[in-house]
């Protein structure tokens, strides 16, 4: 991504990240944007700071669903990602080795906090009210596709955002600060928006026709207005990988 609010550079389509475009340089160990919910992430900081006692949040009925491995991220709706759930059949056959992500949790990662106590709850509805409470909906849509990293090693299929992505980095740099604020523990990363369609156990080259056929079914989506950040809990295991739920909503600010 060149610039915020220009979506990422793509491998097939308007840019691409990860395959020597010049701009944003793709995130570093060939993970995607602010952490991955299929891998490890940051743990538990030592010293939580003083967190919050269950009751502070009347709206917060059951804290042990805000516990465990948590990310803050933005759902992608059915309507603008059927075409690309569509193209899926046609995919796997091109992908030697990858296993394909599940549509029903697809979702664009702002703030991965890997594995947080129960007691942190009311931290985690506090940062994501906090982080919401400032940012605009945004018009958002698919478009191009690209790896991470970059070159013939790919662990990671994307689908890219175009559209008011500028909302989303500034979106995450505010999670960023109030987890800060809240001694919650975070993974650091810059944002490059994107939609993680495969990963691949063995990094492993891409093949033209896998990023053309990904390009062309992200086009063919219908753009969106995103209004609400979502807080999702990782479920590790299963025949597709990780399993998502949402478990807090927070609408943005307008």
């Amino acid at each position: 991504m060149t610039r915020p609010g220009s979506g990422p550079p793509a491998g097939r389509g308007p840019r691409r990240p990860g395959r020597g475009t010049p701009g944003r340089q793709a995130p570093s160990r060939g993970a995607p944007g602010h952490g991955d919910p299929e891998r490890g992430g940051p743990g538990r900081r030592g010293d939580p700071g003083r967190p919050a006692g269950r009751g502070a949040d009347p709206s917060l009925a059951d804290p042990d669903l805000l516990a465990g491995r948590l990310f803050f991220a933005v759902p992608v709706p059915g309507a603008s990602r059927a075409p690309l759930e569509a193209a899926q059949s046609d995919l796997a056959p091109l992908l030697s080795g990858a296993r394909l992500t599940a549509p029903g949790g697809w979702h664009l990662t702002l703030a991965f906090l890997g594995q947080v106590r129960p007691e942190l709850a009311d931290a985690v509805v506090r940062v994501g009210e906090a982080a919401a409470s400032t940012a605009p909906a945004a018009r958002l849509r698919l478009e191009g596709s690209g790896v991470f990293p970059g070159g013939r090693r790919a662990r990671v299929l994307w689908a890219g955002i175009g559209g008011d992505t500028d909302v989303l980095v500034r979106l995450a740099a505010s999670l960023a600060a109030e987890c800060k604020a809240a001694g919650l523990r975070f993974e650091e990363r810059p944002l490059v928006p994107h939609l993680t369609l495969a990963r691949f156990s063995t990094p492993a080259p891409v093949p033209a026709a896998a990023l053309e056929l990904v390009a062309g079914a992200a086009a063919a989506g219908a753009e969106w207005e995103a209004r609400e950040l979502a807080c999702y809990r990782s479920i590790l295991g299963g025949p597709r990988g990780a399993r998502y739920r949402v478990v807090r909503e927070f609408p943005l600010a307008g």
